[in-house]
């Protein structure tokens, strides 16, 4: 199996939540020689407006294109069939026409 993408080990003091009091002193980088740890970025949320979106219109114009073609499709197999009928009659009739003897055809 071909490995697309590999997902970095996270550091625990990385992972820490702004304004997370609970955390050890040892993990929040309080203690006297430890080095600040990474700052996190605080991200508001606003309420999320909805907007009423405008309905789309039942596509009418695509649907009647649709029809016109299936119509067209139709109508030229059904030529084609009938056309395919009428050759198949004519080629059965005229097997089945016996062969006249040469000697009895006139001049």
């Amino acid at each position: 199996m071909k490995v697309l993408a590999r997902i970095p080990a996270l550091d625990a003091a990385a992972i820490t939540i702004a304004g997370d009091t609970e955390a050890p002193a040892g993990e929040r980088g309080d203690s006297p020689g430890a080095a600040p740890g990474p700052q996190l970025a605080t991200v508001e949320l606003r309420p999320r407006v909805r907007t009423r979106r405008p309905r789309s219109r039942f596509p009418s114009v695509s649907v009647a294109a649709l029809a016109l073609l299936a119509a067209v499709a139709w109508s030229l197999a059904s030529w084609n069939d009938a056309h395919r009928a009428e050759r198949s009659r004519v080629e059965r009739l005229a097997r089945m026409q016996p062969v006249a003897a040469p000697e009895t055809i006139s001049r």
